[in-house]
């Protein structure tokens, strides 16, 4: 299980003001919502957020909140995943964290981003590969996230790959309908129009030989 470590506090009060008065210790104001105990307002010293969020997870990281009182004591723990963050126009730090508590040990449904690796040889023969999702809908721990799922093209055809097709990470079930389409390898329309105006192999040749002797017999007989 990969998890970043943020630090906290318990707060008092709700609204502009408390967030305000909060921001102005240098603190990040935030909320952890849970179903056992409603919405937390907590504080989160910034550097600890900083890091958990840059990290290769980004939003889908597990994060322990270490949480103190506004006087120091421990609070104990809490495993989270970010569900919003409010950004700063101009100096592009955080405003607000809104967290969803989680356990850690039940599987939860995720998000997960779709890359694509490799040149299958319908690219080289000149297909186009268009991306139909960008993310699978899977259900896994919250600790064993992917950054991203990734299909390789490299063997496929053209056509339509579906879902069914992706192979999932370890402990990652696709919630997705196995047959939606996912991404798609199709030829130009204007190269499969010239493939299908082109005749085929010795069809001109043919034709050619053909044409005066279709011409000699559609000729009137001469009068003797």
């Amino acid at each position: 299980m990969t998890t970043a470590v943020v630090d906290g506090f318990l707060r008092s009060g709700k609204g502009k003001g408390a967030a305000r008065r909060t921001r102005q210790k240098a603190l990040v104001p935030g909320t952890v919502y849970s179903k056992a105990t409603g919405a937390v307002s907590i504080a989160i010293e910034p550097k600890s957020l900083s890091k958990a969020l840059l990290g290769a997870r980004r939003r889908n990281q597990l994060i322990e909140l270490k949480l103190k009182d506004e006087n120091g004591a421990d609070k104990g723990s809490r495993f989270v995943l970010t569900k919003e963050v409010q950004i700063d126009p101009v100096r592009r730090h955080a405003l607000h964290v809104d967290f969803h508590q989680v356990d850690p040990a039940q599987p939860i449904h995720m998000k997960v981003p779709l890359d694509t690796i490799g040149k299958s040889k319908a690219i080289v023969a000149g297909a186009r590969l268009q991306i139909v999702l960008r993310t699978l809908n899977v259900t896994v721990k919250p600790g064993e996230v992917p950054e991203r799922i990734v299909f390789d093209t490299t063997n496929s055809e053209i056509g339509v790959v579906r879902a069914k097709s992706i192979v999932m990470p370890a402990g990652c079930t696709l919630l997705d309908d196995p047959e939606l389409p996912v991404l798609s390898l199709r030829m130009p329309r204007g190269e499969k129009d010239a493939v299908a105006a082109t005749p085929a192999a010795g069809a001109a040749p043919a034709a050619a030989a053909a044409a005066p002797a279709a011409a000699a017999a559609a000729a009137p007989a001469k009068k003797k």
